[in-house]
């Protein structure tokens, strides 16, 4: 694909990202400026950007690398941007949210390979009958992120997590 084509389409996927990933998440702190959301939201971008190009795009990436890669972000974040960040922190429930669906687009487009997860949302989780499901929103624990992907992992039977969720997703 042409590079101008390519890059329009890249910045409508992560206008795309970003509205599923912080909108209603209550990530920001108080009285930021829109200046600071943008460069935030610009360096994000780059960042998950050049994971993506660097380990996404040339071959299949473990869960466990995945969920390595979620954390490293999640630290990079947090390193970087906690002046922006509601309690000078963001939690993995976003991160994942942002680079799950970032990823589950590239692969739509056939970019990558299959993504080794899918974005877990309200809507998925709830599709997931938990006995006490976690809101994405306020997820913190590696623990809980894992026992979301075993449960899909099962849900899923012999389909991937993310081909499963794209079922889900486009039954409801």
């Amino acid at each position: 694909m042409e590079t101008k084509k390519s890059d329009f389409l890249n910045y409508e996927i992560w206008i795309l990202t970003f509205g599923g990933g912080l909108q209603r998440s209550g990530v920001y702190t108080d009285n930021v400026s829109d200046a600071n959301k943008s460069e935030f939201r610009n360096n994000v971008r780059n960042k998950i950007n050049i994971l993506v190009k660097n380990k996404y795009t040339k071959s299949s990436v473990t869960s466990k690398e995945h969920i390595s890669n979620l954390i490293e972000i999640q630290k990079w974040i947090n390193t970087n941007h906690s002046q922006v960040l509601k309690n000078r922190n963001i939690k993995l429930g976003i991160v994942q949210k942002l680079v799950n669906l970032y990823l589950k687009y590239q692969w739509c487009l056939g970019l990558i390979k299959t993504p080794p997860h899918c974005p877990f949302d309200r809507i998925i989780i709830s599709k997931m009958k938990l006995p006490n499901p976690p809101a994405w929103t306020k997820l913190e624990s590696v623990d809980t992120y894992k026992m979301l992907v075993k449960k899909a992992t099962e849900l899923a039977g012999n389909k991937s997590i993310a081909e499963w969720e794209l079922d889900v997703f486009s039954r409801r």
